[in-house]
Parts: structure tokens; sequence; C-alpha cells
């Protein structure tokens, strides 16, 4: 009987291996399939010590589970897993676990590593998780936690490490952590709704090597008590609402080898005491407010690598001293108030990779000595007052792929060893006072991209060289005195999307072979001595959107080719010698949506019916032409906010529509057959517009009618506005309260860039909490639903203290942003301001932001992925290098990447930052691509 018994005896596996299974059962069939570690998993196991991920003690206890990047795709973490009583590390990073994390993991007491970071848990984090007494490392990082961090946190006595970044936490950070002695690293950056002071008994963290609380809402000053933090090797602090000075404190921070507090409200001076710290790598305070001098003593941190100090409030010279950072790679000042020449000794800083000392008040020649920076990549020196001639010892910076010395004073030619810089690639040297001409060498540099040399006194002729430069994208010779013929060898660089010679003095035919470039998006050959006709080969540009041709010598017809140019947003043919009539085949560019213009030319006939297709057009001008006939089919253009036919001999009905009613007689000058109508068939025999137009005494008339409605309507205002207050009041919706709602009652200015058929009223119906989309830095945005069935997003800037500033600044930056049209940019459709609120009104983008795409469960191939990225990029090249003023971003984040449902890549927010030409422009960011304002939240503390 007891052999039986041995017989029949079936091992079973042990308890911890039972809580284990639990693990798969939650993850379901699938992730045990796509896994092979859960596949070596076998429930006919004794222990679970042999399975993948596991670490067992001598006991066969499990101490470890450790399962980073297997895709579990729980929907709960499962409970029963706080029964592995003996476990001492826990990893289940990157594994796709959503829900909250269980109380009952509070019993761990054993447990010294938890790691749940980079998944999609929520939920608030449990006090319970105070209870483990042993815990050394906490990493909960990058999920969508949320709530109060729980000051029982602070009873983790031997916590090394708490990483709590990119959640969703609020409140302020608990005083009672400065009790955490062993600490050595603590982030909480990536936590928007994180708010308070710094507190300053983390002090007393003495042994705290990284605090990174970046991208939060924190406020108040640094605490001189951070000067005790003597292992201290990073601080970031960048983004926040920090404010005050730099405390000198940290100057004790002997260790320190990153100081990130860029993009705050510090102000006051850089104490000079951070020179002090020989260990200091990079130094990072742009886009703050600090004045003063840029200290001297900064030159004995000879360990730095990146010093960036732009768009501040720096004045004075540039200390000679820096030149003493023989490591420094990257210095940044521009965008202060810098003045002074450039010192020579930055020669010294050999290792100096990128030098930007763009928009201060620079005076000076360039020293020649720039040319020993042999690892110079990017010298960035537009927007001062540097006078002289530019340095042939450029040519000894073979690293060089960025000039820009545009915006200067510099005078002479463009030396020939520039273009003997093989990876240079960006050569910019706008509004000088450059002469001479275009060197042939410039063959040479086959490396370029983009050469801009407009707003100069450039002469001679336009070299055939150039037609060489295989991977040129933007060609800028505008404004100079370029003459003779345009060389038909710029066909060859099939690459090229602008060409830019207007205002020239340029001769002859447009080169019929310039239809090769069937990249071009836009083409100025404006102001120039160019003759014969329009180049049939032009219906080849099937990218193009600008063709700017007027104030030329050209003849003979538009050519019907015309036809194929279906992205063409803006054709301008002014002031040449064009006849014949208009052929129909305009009508049938329906992408015309900014201006056509065909004034002051011969042109003809009746006006083609097709151009009733024209429906999204904003501005038409065909003055001073030979045209005839009715106008009724301008009556389909729904979305002019411009018009001017006159000097024509047009006749019959003006149409009657809501736009020909706002017209005033200049839009229709020396057109005398033409006649008011009421129904827009026939003349009113009563009304006759060539009579009304002459007659001295109905003029007068009308001025005393007008006079008198203005009065009326003056005195009616203060009554009809104590109505208007409250309409305006319950507009407003749920908003906010009545002190906001009040904003919402003084006047409005809305001015709309395209045909808008919706109200201020109808817009502010729609600004109300269940329909806010998104908040950030800059403003809360709304979705708004308008009655004729149109979507659009609706921002609610924040208001500042530029707000106090006249409205007209802000509505003469805004004008120009309404114009901008670029595939990858969101379109701004209008605004409306009062004297306390400011909406920016843009086209509705239906998919979400790239943010919301990658916390999702989407899966993206790469063709997309590469999409998104190569969208992104053109959008902000566009705003950066091709915008006439430039406007720099400053904001490039996820959540400002828009995606339509074919995830096309929109940018938003690119307004935000002041225009480059703006007086006030100092508080904006002079970036360019790969510097720290676009750094990913997670690249850093």
């Amino acid at each position: 009987m007891l052999t039986m018994a041995k017989t029949i005896f079936v091992a079973s596996l042990s308890s911890d291996g039972e809580t284990l299974l639990s693990l798969i059962s939650a993850a379901g069939p699938s992730a045990k399939a796509s896994s092979s570690i859960l596949s070596s998993w076998n429930p006919s196991s004794l222990t679970p010590c042999s399975w993948q991920g596991i670490t067992c003690s001598p006991q066969s206890r499990v101490i470890s589970l450790s399962l980073p990047n297997t895709f579990l795709n729980l929907s709960s973490l499962p409970s029963q897993l706080s029964s592995l009583s003996s476990l001492q590390l826990l990893n289940l990073s990157s594994t796709n676990i959503s829900g909250s994390i269980p109380p009952s993991f509070g019993l761990f007491s054993h447990l010294r590593l938890l790691d749940l970071s980079s998944n999609s848990l929520s939920g608030p984090i449990p006090q319970e998780i105070g209870q483990l007494s042993s815990l050394q490392f906490l990493y909960l990082n990058s999920n969508k936690l949320s709530g109060r961090m729980p000051p029982q946190l602070a009873n983790l006595t031997f916590l090394q490490v708490l990483c709590l970044q990119d959640n969703l936490f609020n409140g302020s950070i608990p005083s009672q952590l400065g009790s955490l002695v062993s600490l050595q690293e603590f982030r909480v950056g990536g936590n928007p709704y994180l708010t308070g002071e710094i507190p300053t008994q983390l002090g007393l963290l003495t042994n705290l090597t990284t605090f990174g609380a970046a991208e939060t809402g924190i406020s108040g000053e640094i605490p001189p008590t951070f000067g005790n933090l003597i292992n201290l090797q990073t601080l970031s602090l960048y983004d926040t609402e920090v404010f005050g000075s730099i405390p000198h404190e940290l100057g004790l921070c002997s260790e320190l080898r990153n100081l990130y507090l860029h993009m705050n409200k510090l102000t006051g001076s850089i104490p000079p005491q951070l020179g002090t710290l020989q260990k200091l790598t990079s130094l990072l305070l742009w886009g703050n407010a600090l004045s003063g001098a840029i200290p001297a003593e900064l030159s004995n941190c000879s360990s730095l690598v990146v010093l960036d100090a732009s768009a501040n409030d720096l004045s004075g010279e540039i200390p000679g001293d820096l030149g003493k950072l023989g490591v420094l790679e990257q210095l940044h000042l521009s965008d202060n108030s810098l003045t002074g020449s450039i010192p020579w000794q930055l020669s010294n800083c050999t290792s100096l990779t990128a030098l930007q000392l763009d928009k201060n008040q620079l005076s000076g020649a360039i020293p020649w000595q720039v040319g020993d920076l042999k690892y110079l990549q990017s010298f960035f020196l537009w927007g001062n007052s540097v006078s002289g001639a530019i340095p042939s010892s450029f040519g000894n910076c073979t690293g060089l792929y960025a000039l820009d010395l545009s915006r200067n004073k510099l005078t002479g030619s463009i030396p020939e060893e520039i273009f003997s810089l093989k990876k240079l690639s960006k050569l910019l040297l706008l509004g000088n006072s450059l002469s001479g001409g275009l060197p042939r060498s410039v063959a040479y540099c086959e490396s370029l991209v983009r050469l801009r040399l407009g707003e100069n006194q450039l002469s001679g002729q336009i070299p055939k060289e150039i037609g060489q430069l295989q991977n040129l994208v933007f060609l800028d010779l505008y404004m100079n005195h370029f003459s003779g013929v345009l060389p038909l060898e710029i066909a060859n660089i099939t690459v090229l999307e602008l060409l830019d010679v207007h205002n020239n003095y340029i001769t002859g035919e447009i080169p019929s072979q310039l239809g090769e470039l069937v990249n071009l998006e836009q083409l100025d050959l404006s102001r120039n001595r160019f003759t014969s006709e329009i180049p049939w080969s032009f219906g080849n540009f099937s990218y193009l959107n600008k063709l700017i041709l007027n104030n030329n010598l050209l003849t003979g017809a538009i050519p019907k080719s015309i036809q194929n140019l279906q992205k063409l947003t803006l054709l301008d043919l002014n002031c040449n010698n064009l006849s014949g009539p208009i052929p129909l085949e305009i009508g049938y560019v329906t992408s015309l949506t900014i201006s056509l213009d065909l004034s002051s030319n011969g042109f003809t006939g009746e006006l083609p019916e097709t151009m009733s297709s024209l429906t999204q057009l904003q501005s038409l001008d065909l003055s001073h032409n030979l045209l005839y006939g009715r106008i009724k089919v301008l009556g389909s253009l729904t979305s002019l906010a411009s018009l001017n036919i006159s000097y024509n001999n047009f006749s019959g009905p003006i149409p009657v529509t809501p736009f020909f009613r706002t017209l005033s007689s200049n839009s229709y000058l020396q057109n005398p057959r033409l006649c008011d109508s009421t129904d827009g068939y026939s003349c009113s025999p009563k009304i006759d517009r060539r009579n009304r137009l002459k007659s001295a005494k109905t003029i007068a008339l009308i001025s005393v009618i007008l006079a008198s409605v203005t009065i009326i309507v003056i005195a009616s205002w203060v009554i009809v506005m104590r109505n208007h207050k409250n309409v305006m009041e319950k507009s407003s919706g749920a908003l906010a309260t009545s002190s906001r709602a009040e904003d919402f009652s003084y006047p409005w200015t809305f001015i709309p860039f395209q045909k808008l058929n919706f109200t201020i009223g109808n817009i502010l119906d729609c600004l109300k909490d269940e329909n806010v989309i998104g908040k950030g830095c800059s403003g809360v945005v709304y979705k708004a639903d308008m009655p004729n069935g149109q979507l659009i997003a609706v921002k609610k800037l924040w208001k500042t203290k530029q707000d106090e500033d006249p409205v007209d600044s802000f509505a003469a930056e805004i004008q120009i942003l309404g114009h901008i049209r670029h595939r990858n940019i969101v379109k701004l459709v209008g605004y409306a301001s009062n004297r306390s609120v400011k909406l920016l009104l843009y086209n509705y983008i239906s998919n979400g932001n790239l943010q919301q795409l990658l916390q999702g469960n989407r899966n993206l191939d790469w063709e997309t992925r590469y999409k998104i990225a190569v969208g992104s990029a053109q959008g902000l090249a566009y705003l950066h290098h091709d915008c006439v003023p430039a406007i720099l971003h400053r904001d490039v984040k996820c959540n400002n990447i828009l995606l339509d449902s074919k995830y096309e890549a929109y940018l938003a927010d690119f307004g935000l930052a002041k225009l480059m030409n703006s007086p006030n422009y100092h508080h904006a960011m002079s970036r360019v691509a790969g510097s720290y304002g676009y750094i990913a939240p997670g690249k850093y503390p």
C-alpha cells in the first residue's frame, strides 16, 4: 500500500509559481503566444525558478520578477502578486499595463526595487507604498498617474532613486520628502499640473545628485538652501513658472555638471559665483529675463561645453575672457542687447562648433581670427550692426554648414573662399550692402541647399554655373542690381522649390526651360524687364503655390496650361503688357485662395463663366484693363474680401450679395455702364451709378446722413452696451467666473483672413468647459461648431503683462501670421480681440496630436512615422527660414503637432513667439534645429 501511495503522488507547482501564473491569466493567451519569455513558464514545473525573468532564493522563493519590454497587455495589475512575500525586485516597465497601482503592493516588505515605468497606469500612488520599508529604487515615471504625491513616501528612509516624471500629478512637492536623506535621484519633471514652490527642506538632501522638475507648473524662487547640495550634478528646472534671481549659493555645488534653468521667468543678473563650478559642462539660461553683463568669471568654468544665455535682456560687451574656455563647443548669446565688437579671443575656443550671436547690437568688424575655429559648424550673426567686409578666412572653417550674416552693415564682395566649403548648406547674407558680382566659383559649393543673397547691391549677370548646384532648394537673389538674362541653366536644379529674383534689372525672355523645375513651390520674377510671353511650360509646376510676375514687359496671352497649376494660391501678373481674353482655364485653378491680380494690362473681352468656380478666392484685382460685359459671375465668389474692377468697360447690374453691398465706389471707378440693382438681373431706374457718383449734391447728402447716423450710433451705444454686456456674459457659458465673463463685454474687433460665415457671437457661444480640447502655456483651446456646420479651433490666450500693450501691435503681427500658407501648418483663419481677450481661430484638425498618438495603443508603420516626421520638419523649415519676416516656433513639442485622418502633420502654435522684426522680439526664442528648445521631456531630468 505504501508503494502504491508513492506511485500516485504528483508534485504540484509552488505557491509562488501559482501566483506568477495569475500574471499570464490576466495577460491572456495572446500575450503568452507573442512572448518567448512567458512561453517558458511551464505550469508543470515544481518551482518557477527556471522560468525566464524569475530569480529565486536558495529556499526556492521568488525574489525577483523582471519582465521589462515584455508585451503583457494587462488591463490591471493582479493584486495576487502581493503574496510574493520574499520579492526584492519587481520590474514590469514597458509592458503595456493600464489600470491603477494596487494598494496591496504595500505588502512587499522586502522589496528594494519597484519599476512600473513606461506604461499607462492611472490614478494616484497608493499611500500604502509608503510601507515599503526596504525600498531603495522607485520608478513610476512615464505613466498617466494623477493626484497628489503622497507624503507617506517620506517613510521610505532607504530610498535612493525616486522617478515620478512624465505623469499627471497635481498639487505641490511634499515638504516631508526633505527627510529622505539617502535620496540621490529625484525626478518629477514633465508633470504639467504640478504646482507650488520648491520646498526649502529639499536642501537637506545632501546626497542628491540629480534634481529634475522641468516642464511643470512649479513656481516661486529657487531655494538658496540648494547651495547645501554638495553632491548635486544635475539641476533641471527648465520650462516652469520659477521666478526671481538665480541664487548665488549654487556656486557652492562644486559637483554640478548640468544647470538647466532655461524657459523660466528668472530676473536679475547671472551670479559671478557660478564661475567657481569647475566641473560644469552645460549652462542653459536662455529664455528668461536676465539682465546685466555676462560675468567674466564664467571663464573659470574650465569644463564648460555648452553656454546658452540667449533670449534674455543681457547687456554690455561679450567678455574676451570667454576665450579661455578651451573645451567650449557651443556659445549661444543671441537675442539680447549685447554691444561692442566680437572679441577676437573667442578664436581661442578651438573646440567651438556653434557660435550664435544673432539679434543683438554688436558692431565693428568680424574678427579675421574666426578662421581659426576649425570645427565651427554654424555661425549666426544676423540682426546686428556689424560692418566691414566678410573675412575670407571663413574658408578655413572646413566644417561650416550654416553661415547667417543677414541684416547687418557688411560691405565689399562675397569672398570666393566661402564657396570652397564642401559642407556649407546654408549661406544667408540678406539685407546688407554687399557689392560686386556673384562669383562663378559658387558652383564649387555643391552642398548648398539655401542660398539667400537678397537685399544687397550685387550686380552683374547671374552666373550660369549656379545651375551646377544640384542640392539647392532655395535661391533668393531679390532686390539687387543683377542684369542680363536669367541663365537657363537654373533649370538643371531639379530640386529647387523657391526662386526669387524680384527687383533686379534682368532682361530677355523667361527661359521656357524653367518649366522643368517640377518641384517649384514659389516663383517670383517680378519688377524686372522680362519680355515676350509667359512660357507654356509653366503648366508643369504641379506644386507651385505662388506665381508672381508683376511689373515686367510681358506680352501675349495667359497660357491655357495655367489650368494645370492645381496648388496655386496666388497669381500676380499686374503691370505688364498682356493681352487677349482672360482664359476660361483660369477658372479651373480652384486652389486660388489668396489673390488673383491681372490689373494694369491689356486684357479684353468678357469675364469667363468658369471664374464662378473660384469660390475660395479672397482678393481679385482686374482694374485698368479693357474688359467689358456683365460681372454677374463675380457674385459667385463668396470668399472675396477685396475687389477692384475699376477702369474697365463693364456694364449691367452689380450682383446683389452681402459682399457687394459693403463695397465702396472705389471698387468700380470708370465703369459708367455699371448700375445698382435690387434683383441682380436688371438696373434700377431710380438709381444710376454714373449720375450718383458724379453728383456733388448727392455726395454731400450722403455725408450728412452718415454723420447723423454716426452720432445716433454713438449715442445709442452706451445704452446698448448695458444689455450687450449681459448677453456676452451668457455667451461665455460655463467658461469661468463672472469677473472673467465681464472681459467679453468690451467691444470686439473681428478680422477674418478668408470668408467666414459666422459671427463673434457664434464663437463666444462655444467657449464652454465641455468644448475644451486642450490647454497649454499660451492658452486654452476650444472645439467650436459653427451654425453653418464648419468646425474651427479657438485658442483663447492667457492674459499676460504684454496684454497691457496696445491691441494694434498684436493685430499687426497676427495679420502676417494669417497670410501664412503651407501644407504642414495649421491655417489661421481669423482672430478676434477686445481690450481684455484675444482669440485665435484655426482650422480644426480632426485626428488629435502626436502626443496622444504616442501615448495611445495605435501601432504605426514606418511609412506613417516617416510621413509625420517629414511633414513636421517641412512646416518648421518654412516658418524659420522662408517666411518674411521669419517666425521662430519656440515651442515644438508633440502636442503642437496635429494630425489629420491621413496622418498628415500640421504645426500648431507657430505664432506665439514674436516675429523676428518685432520690437519686442527679445522675449522670443531664437533657436535653430537641434537646440535645447526642442528637447523631449524625457531626454533630460
